[in-house]
């Protein structure tokens, strides 16, 4: 695409028109993503349109949609406020690549949602971000993880690549809610739950409503309730009835380990603290550990807990490591 406006509004707009285009290329969608990234305004405004565009598509035939490519068409007509531009926009968007609104819709509902690039969102070591999807629903993502946001269509689709993230789901039953990681899918309407991958595994935790989980490991269907907590990985799938609001504690700030190797509690308390704690004895790593450490300084708290059980000490320490070996 030619030069970007410097206005995230227009901008968005013409990226919208550039990725529904017939010749739209890879590099048009690479540039793209570049362009979202560049900075938050631009996210926000994307997210505006796209969230736009769903309501045009669930609403063709209206009298209002109407009015506003109608309103678009008439360049002599003054600027509008900015709290119903999106809706402008999208009209004037709608117009750029169709004669009306109902053929643009069709088309956009035809296309394949791979063909407009995901939004990425991702979070460094330490930071937890909340965002408002286009559909209303709000996705907390957990420290150090990493989440792809399909565009909408007929489902509304988000893969974790890495990490893990909270949903309170918006309902819409015409447009069932999935999240994927590691070739599993679940399923929601209305709910509130956590997915997370972290190796070969992931945990799905439901906090409220009910969720489908769809695994190739299980070869099957299974639903769960409030409280679940599914564990799935190669050797199988574990189901615990009441561990769903110990799983997603890191949203409060804290962690509970319940008989975990070492190695999994360090690797999960260095995505949260820049300083990095390091086992330096192989023995260490298989030692189980039982306990709840706050976020905010687990690695000191759990440095201290060590040592009270004569388990390891500190042999460095700074503001960026943490180096722990075995007593024995």
């Amino acid at each position: 695409m030619g030069s970007v406006s410097r206005d995230p509004d227009a901008a968005a707009a013409s990226w919208y028109a550039r990725l529904h285009a017939d010749d739209a290329t890879s590099a048009d969608r690479a540039a793209f993503g570049q362009w979202l990234s560049a900075d938050d305004a631009n996210d926000r405004a994307w997210h505006e349109l796209v969230s736009t565009i769903r309501i045009l598509d669930d609403g063709r035939s209206d009298p209002a949609l109407l009015a506003m490519v109608a309103a678009a068409r008439d360049e002599a007509r003054p600027a509008p406020v900015r709290r119903w531009w999106p809706m402008a926009a999208a009209a004037a968007v709608l117009l750029s690549i169709g004669t009306t609104a109902a053929l643009v819709v069709d088309r956009y509902a035809a296309r394949p949602a791979t063909q407009v690039a995901d939004t990425r969102y991702a979070t460094p070591t330490g930071r937890v971000r909340t965002v408002t999807l286009p559909d209303g629903t709000l996705m907390t993502l957990d420290a150090a993880s990493a989440v792809r946001v399909a565009a909408p269509g007929a489902t509304r689709r988000v893969t974790i690549d890495h990490g893990q993230a909270f949903f309170k789901v918006a309902h819409d039953a015409r447009h069932p809610f999935i999240v994927s990681a590691g070739g599993n899918s679940v399923t929601a309407l209305g709910t509130q739950f956590a997915v997370r991958t972290v190796a070969d595994r992931v945990v799905v935790s439901l906090v409220e409503g009910s969720v489908r989980v769809d695994s190739r490991v299980m070869g099957r269907t299974m639903t769960l309730v409030p409280g679940n907590m599914l564990m799935i990985d190669r050797s199988g799938v574990q189901l615990t009835s009441a561990g769903a609001d110990i799983a997603t504690g890191w949203r409060k700030g804290e962690l509970t380990f319940e008989a975990t190797p070492l190695k999994e509690v360090v690797a999960e308390l260095n995505r949260y603290s820049t300083q990095h704690i390091e086992l330096t004895d192989k023995r260490l790593e298989n030692r189980v550990f039982s306990g709840v450490l706050k976020i905010d300084g687990g690695g000191s708290a759990l440095a201290d807990a060590l040592s009270a059980y004569g388990i390891a000490r500190v042999i460095y320490a700074d503001k960026t490591r943490l180096a722990l070996a075995s007593q024995s």
